[in-house]
């Protein structure tokens, strides 16, 4: 039976209720590594994913998570322990530290392309500009290009005004990889108990014309890891999570 590492808490961390994610503690000095069991020979699907996140979750409403990547495995509770000694115990125990009481919130910004094009589309001097690129394919690329970018600018500087009142709610923010040009996400570190607040101040976000906005979490601290937690910095870096967080 190999075990299935999930993340690393506090030796006193409650476990949330039994349910679709039998999990338990393997306590290392005053931490410990939540696992659960895996069949050998058994691979991970779209529904192990899933509980490992909603398990997370379900942690860090009671205490600082450091999530580990889905996927991570050991051995047996030796190997486990080893691996999160191999992590550094002390800075493990600061990040706990750090995150306590906080948790990962997570806004996802969709601009209508229309609305975004016509605020960058500079009138009568683009459309000579196009229009001057006559048949040269080469020349149509670079006007494209140059309105690409602009959309990028004009939607980062949107997002920052849009989201000034929940920035002013966090802790620290950090930009997440958007996925479309017309897309921005940002992750939020707040206090727990401002969680639905937050979410309250994202909500009445919706009412700005042309930006559908979604408010996920609260989840762990994916985004606000640095790299010097461990000597294998993928383990937790925001891209490490199967949803790139």
């Amino acid at each position: 039976m190999t075990l299935h590492l999930h993340g690393v808490v506090r030796a006193a961390h409650p476990l949330p209720p039994a349910g679709g994610w039998a999990a338990r503690k393997i306590v290392v000095d005053d931490l410990a590594v939540v696992v659960s069991s895996l069949a050998d020979g058994r691979s991970l699907t779209d529904q192990d994913a899933i509980a490992h996140l909603a398990g997370l979750c379900d942690l860090v409403v009671t205490g600082p998570v450091l999530p580990l990547r889905f996927g991570t495995a050991a051995a047996d509770e030796n190997a486990a322990a080893a691996a999160v000694h191999a992590l550094s115990v002390p800075a493990l125990r600061g990040h706990l530290d750090r995150l306590d009481g906080l948790a990962e919130m997570h806004v996802h910004l969709a601009f209508d392309e229309d609305l975004a094009l016509s605020a960058v589309f500079d009138g009568d001097q683009d459309r000579q500009a196009f229009d001057g690129g006559g048949t040269d394919l080469g020349a149509h690329i670079r006007q494209g290009e140059l309105i690409a970018q602009r959309v990028v600018v004009w939607r980062r500087q949107r997002a920052e005004a849009l989201l000034a009142p929940v920035a002013a709610q966090a802790r620290e923010v950090a930009s997440v990889a958007e996925q479309e040009h017309t897309e921005e996400r940002r992750a939020f570190l707040v206090p727990l108990h401002q969680v639905e607040t937050v979410r309250a101040t994202v909500a009445g976000l919706g009412d700005a014309e042309g930006v559908t906005v979604t408010c996920t979490g609260p989840l762990p601290a994916f985004s606000f890891l640095n790299a010097t937690v461990a000597p294998e910095p993928d383990r937790f870096s925001k891209t490490t999570s199967r949803w790139g967080w």
